[in-house]
């Protein structure tokens, strides 16, 4: 059943069918081979979309919105080139800081490429930056707002496989950090060999700029803490710290910064309504496969032909991250997750790995795959706002993808550094 699955599933892709219809078509063959009534599948989407936790995913993404037009962001870049822009490679370690704020705040690669670099490509053309290069730090940057959290990728992991939204959310700071800081390990030394975007002589780092910068952006910092804490404390759900999240956004737009009025709403929200349906209406129809496949037991023989090509914890981790990197090539990343998680977590369990541990390290190999061509979602709307060609993006990106890969692999072989703070703090 499985091969049947992605044959039709990939067959369709080839000619461009979009993936929630190739997905229906996929259900409706398995419907018809299994001999199940085809009404199932309505009621199984409208069952699948019908999830409390699955509000989080609007109000995050009205949170992106706000944060575009409502000067958040750009308070969040002023105080990330208080901290590191005197450095070498300058607004490119901005460019990542300010992701790091950022996907703090509203968990969306997407949004966060649009929002960041935005505001950052054209004056780092300015200080020099080649527009691919600029392009490529901006969007391999991206991929932090879907680890740090909260992210949308592990409210669908936890949602899907019934897994602890707030420990993964915990397990994402550490590898979030640590991506952080390679890709800025990465853009010094590119920027160091190209000669290009030195400091200025009279650039030096500032604690009075830093204290201004931190005074402006401290309201829009404060949406995390309340987002995490919130959670740690048992005062609200991940689904109601959206809701939180969104009204102190929208508090903040409206009557502190004042760069948002009442006539925008309106279109803020009907951006995040289609944004949303889209992604709810694929949620319903992975639920759907989900439901099928395990039915036909698709998961139990994965994991049964699994071990029997090795039994090693480490060694499954590995084939499973390899497809799961070879995936990313050719399918983006939410229903990317959708289906493959049910499927994947009952063969990682089965040797003994952690679904908190497994939902980080997937989110993270599959958010490479936002930077991968062909179908990395995050890098044709880097060449969109950086006004270059694709192929160019593409060769720049290489060396952060790189840099990326290899974290993946210290994940691999290190799970304490996923799982010390959710230990630690949510034994």
């Amino acid at each position: 059943m499985l091969w049947l699955f992605l044959g039709i599933l990939f067959f369709f892709t080839v000619f461009g069918v979009p993936i929630v219809f190739c997905l229906g078509i996929a259900n409706l063959v398995m419907l018809w081979v299994m001999d199940i009534p085809l009404m199932a599948l309505p009621a199984k989407v409208i069952q699948g979309a019908d999830s409390f936790p699955l509000l989080a995913i609007p109000f995050f993404m009205f949170v992106g919105e706000v944060m575009n037009r409502g000067g958040i962001a750009r308070r969040l870049v002023d105080f990330a080139d208080a901290l590191v822009g005197h450095i070498t490679g300058g607004l490119g370690h901005v460019s990542i800081l300010s992701s790091m704020f950022f996907g703090g705040i509203c968990g969306s690669a997407v949004a966060e490429t649009a929002a960041i670099g935005g505001l950052l490509i054209p004056p780092m053309k300015k200080q020099g930056f080649p527009g691919p290069l600029a392009a490529a730090i901006c969007a391999s940057a991206a991929v932090i707002g879907i680890i740090i959290p909260p992210s949308i990728p592990f409210i669908l992991f936890g949602i899907i496989t019934s897994t602890s939204i707030a420990r993964i959310f915990l397990g994402g700071i550490i590898p979030g950090i640590i991506v952080g800081l390679a890709l800025m390990v990465t853009t010094y030394f590119i920027t160091k060999k190209q000669g290009i975007a030195r400091p200025a002589p009279d650039r030096t780092f500032s604690l009075r700029r830093v204290g201004q910068t931190l005074l402006s952006a401290g309201w829009a910092l404060t949406i995390p803490v309340i987002i995490v804490g919130g959670i740690l404390g048992g005062v609200f759900t991940a689904t109601e710290a959206g809701a939180v999240s969104a009204f102190v956004a929208m508090i903040l737009g409206l009557f502190v910064y004042r760069e948002i009025s009442f006539k925008d709403l309106p279109g803020i929200f009907l951006a995040t309504g289609k944004t949303t349906a889209t992604v709810l209406y694929l949620c319903g129809m992975a639920m759907c496969t989900a439901w099928l496949l395990t039915r036909a037991r698709v998961p139990f023989e994965l994991a049964a032909m699994v071990q029997s090509i090795t039994d090693s914890q480490l060694g499954v981790l590995l084939m499973t991250n390899v497809l799961l990197f070879f995936v990313g090539f050719v399918m983006d990343l939410t229903p990317a997750m959708l289906i493959l998680a049910p499927i994947l977590l009952p063969v990682m369990q089965q040797v003994g790995v952690d679904p908190v541990y497994f939902g980080v390290l997937m989110s993270v190999n599959l958010g490479i795959g936002l930077i991968t061509p062909p179908v990395g979602t995050v890098l044709y709307v880097a060449t969109g706002v950086a006004g270059v060609k694709f192929e160019e993006l593409v060769k720049s990106i290489a060396p952060f993808v790189v840099a990326e890969l290899a974290v993946l692999v210290l994940l691999i072989f290190f799970p304490q550094v996923i799982l010390f703070i959710p230990n630690l703090v949510l034994p």
